[in-house]
């Protein structure tokens, strides 16, 4: 899966192969976090549609799907003048403030294919800095999905949990029944995200939307819905199963293909990635949305950025963007990886009923301006993980929590009188 934003100098090297054949003119270096077997499907798709705008994919990719690496690499690439081309990330809203001046602007393609009218509205606004495009989104999945193995639910013979409760109670039965019940989450990235579909069942969307992206704080309300989705947290940990502590996200989307573990927790991501191990939807396994989130599209959007590598880069820079928002490369990303299409206007004509499930939920939410991205700061990851790896208790995690984003409203205050100056 695509890995999360963060902006630490901890760096991972990165394998850069060379093409002696590709022509200097038409060459395009593209970063990217693309490692298991479903995520370079995607890459095969990018490659072939970059060919038909005339442009070669230059391939630097990351040797694992580190959070902490990738960015770091990224973070460094901004002061150096030999950098890729375009380089995927998280949105582009983390990088607001601090980098934006060392992304190309993108409006001229922007207009050219109406992306205002075709891209729902959150998603433009972390494509933007100061009402510029500075990113291409081109994907959209969503991170608020139960994936369950639907042999192994059968035996359970529970209804498909739509409450907190349900969900407890699916667990517990499958522990009495002696079946592994859930993919233990082994990275920071996926314990957050976890964290933020908790709080939106816990606390309702208007309350993540508020804490989160808002910044509009009420202390002693929001700590004791924190200190409640913290306590969530640990009790849903209990029930990770042995058989995938040492599992990365896709390994363990096999196991649950295979019937060896019945439930994981993560992004529309998994779909692609059980369809390319030979798994079909409905019939192997089932999508529902997390209990309590219904309604709520918490989405992971991918983008590229484009480093400002001179005007001759600028000409192919331009182009890739436009590549990434053609509607047959939309729809043909969306067939192999699962994600939404990040335009609205895509056929869903072939897409199988989880990927078609993933485009309703957003047409509906964007509509009822529900759709609310994931939350991309990597203090919060180390919280969360610390919290996991039993450093704090929850109290002190909720504690931590509302003083970060308390402190972020601070920053926000001061980065726009700065604005407001210039």
């Amino acid at each position: 899966m695509t890995s999360l934003l963060s902006l630490a100098v901890l760096f991972t090297p990165f394998v850069i192969a060379q093409n002696s054949t590709v022509s200097k003119a038409t060459s395009i270096s593209v970063a990217h976090w693309w490692l298991s077997e479903s995520e370079l499907k995607s890459a095969t798709v990018l490659k072939k549609h970059l060919s038909q705008y005339n442009l070669d994919w230059k391939n630097i990719s990351a040797d694992d799907n580190s959070t902490t690496g990738y960015l770091g690499n990224i973070q460094s690439w901004l002061t150096q003048s030999q950098r890729p081309d375009a380089a995927i990330v998280i949105g582009s809203s983390a990088f607001a403030h601090n980098s934006a001046e060392h992304f190309l602007q993108l409006d001229q393609v922007a207009e050219e294919q109406s992306w205002e009218d075709v891209i729902p509205y959150a998603i433009q606004a972390t494509s933007k800095h100061k009402g510029h495009w500075i990113s291409a989104p081109f994907n959209n999945h969503s991170t608020n999905w139960l994936w369950l193995n639907k042999t192994l639910f059968s035996q359970l013979d529970l209804p498909e949990p739509e409450t907190w409760n349900d969900l407890i109670a699916v667990l517990d039965r499958a522990k009495q029944l002696g079946i592994p019940a859930l993919v233990t989450l082994n990275s920071d990235w996926q314990q957050t995200q976890l964290f933020e579909m908790l709080l939106v069942a816990t606390a309702g969307m208007e309350s993540y939307r508020r804490i989160f992206i808002d910044n509009k704080i009420i202390e002693t309300e929001d700590k004791r819905q924190l200190l409640t989705t913290f306590l969530r947290l640990k009790q849903i940990s209990r029930y990770f199963s042995d058989n995938t502590l040492k599992s990365t996200w896709n390994e363990a989307s096999d196991l649950l293909g295979q019937g060896k573990v019945l439930m994981q927790i993560n992004g529309s991501w998994v779909n692609s990635e059980l369809k390319n191990l030979g798994w079909k939807a409905d019939e192997d396994y089932l999508c529902l949305r997390f209990p309590d989130t219904q309604g709520a599209y918490i989405f992971n959007s991918d983008h590229f950025v484009f480093f400002k590598n001179g005007p001759a880069a600028a000409k192919n820079q331009r182009q890739m963007a436009r590549a990434l928002l053609d509607k047959e490369f939309q729809r043909d990303l969306s067939m192999v990886s699962g994600a939404a299409p990040v335009r609205v206007d895509i056929s869903t004509k072939g897409f199988d009923n989880c990927t078609k499930k993933n485009v309703h939920d957003l047409r509906m939410a964007n509509m009822r301006n529900a759709v609310i991205p994931m939350i991309s700061n990597p203090k919060l990851l180390k919280i969360v993980s610390d919290y996991l790896a039993l450093k704090t208790t929850a109290e002190q995690a909720s504690e931590l929590t509302l003083a970060l984003f308390t402190q972020i409203t601070i920053d926000n205050k001061a980065n726009a009188g700065l604005s407001d100056a210039d």
